[in-house]
Order: structure tokens, then C-alpha cells, then sequence
């Protein structure tokens, strides 16, 4: 089996490297810097928001899977022409020119249940419904996932592709700002924290389940758009206070509320999983406060 991995060094591109490794997969990786934390055969560097590049050499891939993104961490504060051109226009256009030249293979892409909007109530979202909504959304990144969803779910494809809308996913080798490595961290050092209500609701999916789901629904011929919301959801409250409890540490609201975020209005992202669960029944998830034990280890 090829794969190409689009994408060299993010929390998700590593996850998928690192699982190619392990079942000894030939793998191509395009980025602007080498992976650091997973080993390839080939590696090309390209610069996507500057360029367009020629895609006739990873045509006879089995797999191109097109992990990158902008816009995710919004502490980095990218502008919107590089998060709308790497989000939306560069994987239409990639998507244009495997059809273009007969790929024979699969397509894989992400979306984000921020695409979801702003939401206080408690429903779960299908992916006809994500795919469709009309609700308000605070920041580019939410829009150019928006459109990559529609788009794909718009078009008649002559090949196969999934798209994975994701939910928050977590991981021990995530960025330290990020909720859990942070709460660990000043857990950990003993320092002060401080959070947002902790009233929205999430669904948490650990990385590396995600290579395992998607060469599953590739093995089994599939195409179309998935959620993979996982099978663990809290409000943030919920998940801080998890934490302190396997720290056995005494847990206090008081440390709720002094925080604003650009998400506030959207209380409540939730995902039906029954597409995906139909297909990969058997599936069994990682636990999160198994999770933590790797979070301990890193921190």
C-alpha cells in the first residue's frame, strides 16, 4: 500500500505518520518541514499557501490524505488569506486535479464540528444536519470548514473519499496551551488556573483513534462524510474536574468564569456517531482517563 500524507508535523499528521509506521506502509509525506516525530520514505517540501504544485506523482497512491490546516490554534492568529487557501481552495484543487487525471485511489480529508454554530441545545448533530447549518460562526477557520464540508458533500465524486468531521481531539504530544496539557501542567507545578463557565459541552476523541477509523472505512471500500465524535463527551467543567480527581487534588468552581473565548455562543457541539457506529460496530475507543496516565508521563 502508498500513502501520501499531506501535512508533515501536526497533532493529526503525526498520528497518522506514527500508524503507518507501525504497519511498516510506504509512506510519502509532503510538508514544509520534515516530520520530526515519525519516519517516511519520501519526503517532498512544498509550500502550499505560496505555490500550486504538480500532483501527478502521487496519483498511484492508494491513499492521499490531506492533514493540514490553519486557523486551529487561535492563539497563533494566522490571517484569513493563508486559513482559507490551505482550508478550502488548495484541497479543491487537489480534489479537481486527482479527478482530472483518473486517481483510482482514496481521499481523505478533515472538517470540524465547529462547523456546527452557535447552539445551547442538547442535540446531536447527523451529518446531513452539520453539513447544512446556517448557524452563526465566530472566526475563519469555522467558515473555510464550513465550505470544504459542503463542497464535498455537493459534488459527484469519481473517486472515493472521506471526509472526517472531527470533534476536539486530545493527545499526550498536543500544545501545552491546550485545555488538558495545561490543567495537567499547573496541576502538576501546583499553579494557578483559570477557565471560561466550563458550561459547553464537547465531545473529546483521543488521536490515535483516528488512523484506526479511517483505514477501517478504507478497507471497507467506503466513501462518503463521517462524523467521529468518539464515545466520551463533558462540559469543561466536567473534564477539569475528571483531572483534578486523578490528581486527587480538591476542586473548587471558583476557578470557573474568568476567562472569555470566541466560542462562548456555541454551548453545546454534539455529533451522532450512528453512520460511523453502523459500519465499524465493533470499534472500541480509547477511555480518557486512561489517556491521562500519558499526559502524566509527558508533563
Amino acid at each position: 500500500m502508498k500513502i501520501t500524507l499531506i501535512g508533515s508535523n501536526g497533532l493529526l499528521s503525526d498520528s497518522i505518520g506514527k500508524y503507518c509506521n507501525t504497519c511498516n506502509i510506504k509512506l510519502t509525506v509532503w510538508g514544509l518541514y520534515k516530520p520530526l516525530n515519525h519516519k517516511f520514505t519520501t519526503f517532498k517540501q512544498v509550500d502550499l499557501f505560496a505555490n500550486q504544485y504538480d500532483y501527478s506523482s502521487i496519483i498511484s497512491s492508494d491513499i492521499i490524505i490531506y492533514a493540514v490546516g490553519a486557523g486551529i490554534q487561535s492563539n497563533l492568529n494566522e490571517n484569513a488569506d493563508l486559513i482559507y487557501k490551505l482550508n478550502i481552495f488548495t484541497p479543491v484543487h487537489l480534489c479537481n486535479e486527482l479527478e482530472k487525471a483518473g486517481f483510482k485511489g482514496t481521499f481523505i480529508t478533515f472538517g470540524s464540528y465547529f462547523e456546527i454554530g452557535e447552539n445551547t441545545e442538547n442535540i446531536e448533530f447527523d451529518e446531513v444536519s452539520l453539513s447544512n447549518s446556517m448557524r452563526n460562526i465566530p472566526n475563519d477557520y469555522c467558515v473555510s470548514k464550513r465550505m470544504l464540508t459542503r463542497f464535498l458533500n455537493s459534488k459527484q465524486h469519481k473517486f472515493k473519499y472521506i471526509h472526517a468531521i472531527l470533534p476536539t481531539i486530545y493527545g499526550e504530544s498536543e500544545s501545552n496551551h491546550r485545555l488538558i496539557p495545561y490543567t495537567v501542567k499547573a496541576l502538576k507545578k501546583g499553579e494557578e488556573l483559570m477557565f471560561t463557565s466550563g458550561n459547553q459541552v464537547r465531545q473529546y476523541l483521543y488521536i490515535n483513534d483516528v488512523p484506526l477509523i479511517l483505514f477501517e472505512l478504507v478497507n471497507r471500500n467506503l466513501s462518503g462524510i463521517y462524523n467521529m465524535p468518539g464515545n466520551e463527551t463533558f462540559t469543561v467543567k466536567q473534564l477539569v474536574k475528571t483531572i483534578f480527581e486523578f490528581y486527587n487534588k480538591s476542586f473548587s468552581d471558583d476557578i470557573f468564569g474568568s476567562v472569555q473565548r470566541a466560542d462562548q455562543g456555541m454551548v453545546n457541539l454534539q455529533m451522532c456517531g450512528q453512520k460511523l457506529h453502523s459500519v465499524i460496530p465493533e470499534f472500541r475507543y480509547s477511555n480518557f482517563t486512561e489517556n491521562l496516565k500519558k499526559y502524566d508521563l509527558c508533563l
